[in-house]
This record gives C-alpha cells, structure tokens and sequence, in this order.
C-alpha cells in the first residue's frame, strides 16, 4: 500500500520527490500548523484569568465609587440602596464573566480541534512516508497473536540511521486468517511423538503420540527469515512450538511440546525425531509463513516510530526527524533535483512548498543546495 522506490528512471524519481517533498515536508508543515495554534491556545488560556480579574478589579473599583459617594453625601438610608446597587451591578458582572468565558472556550474549542486534525495530518504523513519504503530496511520482523478469537498482527522495521519503526496490519484481508486456524484445516490427521520407553520386555521403543488436529494456531513470527509458529490445546494448558529456520537451499524444522510445565525437545531426542511425519508438517508452516509474508502489505497504522531509543510518534515533534532523514538522503535527492534538463518545473514546485515549511524549509533548502528567497 505504500510507494515503492525502484532503481532508477524518470517515473522512479517522481516517486521519490513524492515521498520526500509530499509525504514528508507535510508532516513538517502540518506541524508548523500545529505549533502555531497550540501557541494561540496557550495564549487564550493564559488570557482568560486576566480578563476575569480585570471584570472583578470593575466591581471594586464601583463599589469604592459608591463607598466614596456614600461617604461624601451621608444620606440616611443609602445603605440599602448601596446593597441594591452592589447586586446589580454584581449580577450584571457576573453574567459578563460568563459571557467572556463562553467566547474564550469556543475559541479554544476551535483550536483544539484545529489541533487535533494538524496532528494527525502530521501523523498521516509520517505513515505514508514510511510506507513508500524509503529508507533502508535492515531488519523485519512480523508478530501475529489471537486476542479474543481474532488475529493481531504488526510488523516491525529496523532502518538505517537508528530508525525504528511499527505498524498494525489488516490479516482479514487474507482468508486463513479470519477465523482461529485449527491444524487440521492445513493437515488433518498429524499426531506427534511426546514421550518413549521401553514396553514390559524391554525390547521395543514404546512411541506416545499427540494427535494435533484439535490445536490452534495462537501465535506466530517471522524474525530474521525464521518462522516461530506456536498451536496451542484448547482442553489444557498443552502447546506445540514449531521453529523454521530457512537455510540456503532447504528448511531446518525443531519441534517442542510442553504440557504441565514440562517441555519435551522432540526434534533433539532421536528416538523421538526419527518418527516425526516432517512432509506433513512442513507444507502446513510452508503456508503459514508465505501468509504471514503476504500480510505485511496491508499495513494499517503507524503505531511506533523510534529515533535513536526515543520515541517519536508520541511528541508530535516531526522536525527532527524529517531533517534526519533529508541531511540522510541529500546526496539522492540533490542528484535527482539537479538532473540536467529533467524536472525544473518541479524544483520550483519544491521551493514554493520549502517556504511553506518556514525554519525547517531553510533549514532542508540549505541542505539541498536550493536558492530560498
């Protein structure tokens, strides 16, 4: 669902110029959009007690006028005239201090809600940056788990430049995963050996099977290319853990069964291993790891994005990051920008949307080695 950067060529470059200078400078101007109406929201804030104590400094200063005049004049019986008055004017006050703070709270209303569609714009952005696949992988792993009868799953990139980075993926976009998979609808009639002895002569190896029709898939990764698959008992506390490790030119599978907090290492025990049924049980992995492979495409949210052990997301602060990532990539896009005869109309495109960027837009207009007016 994201861009993907090929190689070379015009369209490849489009693709790049789109990631960099839509995806990510929007985030940086988003949050500018961001900053400015949280510093308008600060300011109201701090405002509105001002304002208040300026109505409540009114109500004494007429109370003193009236003080002052009762003081001057000594008329018999002002006193409760100087009541009726006080409470007037106190009632009249106390409706404008409503009043002011009714104004006050729909315009930070306005603003909070400006907020909070600036910071996911900002968000969005991010998200689709990072699913256009610019930056380098150096490391992905997939996680999926069954949470209340339904498959969770994330993918997590480890990028150059200490960038880490995770997203939740859709698996109901893939049939085998819309329901909890029982190992008998991959392979139906797989048992595994759980225990040996010898019978009462002691001459023969006595095999104790597990059927593993009934066990459910209750979790799964992919690290490193290898698959960890775990199918768990629904009737106890049994599990059977299967390791895939995929070598150059075949698959390495271990097999562990633990019941009881007791765990049996099956593919170390050779009396064990030498009855295992791999074909039957390698062809079902087979299926679950090109599945899981294929959901890390249906990326739905950003929900980490880490810079050097911090993490980013959270903050709502981009600008590091995306002038990281561009002082990072310089050298791609300077060549791209500066390619004889090939773009100018979009440098100029660039720099108009540099100067909606403010600071930051200098600051990668710099970087870049682009004239800013």
């Amino acid at each position: 669902m994201g861009i993907r950067i090929e190689a070379s060529g015009k369209n490849d470059n489009t693709k790049i110029i789109r990631a960099y200078f839509q995806y990510l400078l929007d985030s940086v101007i988003s949050q500018n959009e961001y900053d400015g109406l949280k510093a308008s929201l600060d300011n109201l804030k701090a405002a509105l007690p001002l304002e208040l104590a300026d109505i409540d400094k009114l109500m004494i200063n007429i109370s003193k006028v009236i003080d002052d005049f009762k003081s001057a004049k000594n008329y018999k019986g002002f006193n409760e005239t100087e009541k009726e008055i006080n409470d007037f004017v106190r009632a009249s006050l106390d409706k404008l201090k409503k009043k002011v703070s009714d104004e006050f709270k729909v315009k930070m209303d306005e603003l909070e809600t400006g907020m909070s569609s600036a910071r996911m714009n900002s968000t969005k952005n991010i998200q689709a940056f990072l699913s256009s696949d610019s930056l380098k992988v150096l490391d992905m792993s997939i996680n999926l788990k069954l949470v209340e009868g339904v498959y969770d799953s994330t993918v997590k990139y480890i990028a150059e430049g200490g960038i880490e980075y995770e997203f939740s993926l859709n698996t109901r976009t893939l049939e085998i995963f819309k329901e909890p998979i029982k190992f008998a609808s991959l392979e139906k009639g797989v048992k595994i050996p759980v225990s040996s002895g010898s019978n009462w002569v002691g001459k023969e190896t006595q095999i104790d099977y597990e059927k593993i029709d009934r066990y459910y898939l209750s979790s799964a990764s992919i690290s490193k290319g290898n698959l960890f698959v775990v199918f768990s008992d629904p009737d106890s506390d049994g599990k059977v853990t299967f390791v895939m490790s995929r070598g150059n030119d075949s698959a390495f599978l271990s097999i562990e069964y633990s019941i009881d907090k007791k765990t049996v290492d099956i593919t170390g025990n050779s009396a064990l291993s030498s009855t295992v049924e791999m074909d039957r049980i390698q062809d079902p992995l087979d299926r679950i790891y090109g599945s899981i492979m294929e959901v890390e495409a249906n990326k739905m949210k950003l929900i980490h994005l880490v810079d050097n052990g911090n993490e980013v997301l959270d903050s709502v602060n981009f600008k590091p990051f995306a002038l990281k990532v561009f002082d990072m990539k310089k050298d791609l896009l300077k060549g791209i920008i500066n390619k004889p005869g090939d773009g100018k109309e979009e440098v100029v495109n660039i720099k108009e949307r540099l100067g909606l960027a403010g600071d930051a837009g200098k600051e990668i207009a710099n970087l870049l080695g682009i004239a800013y007016d």
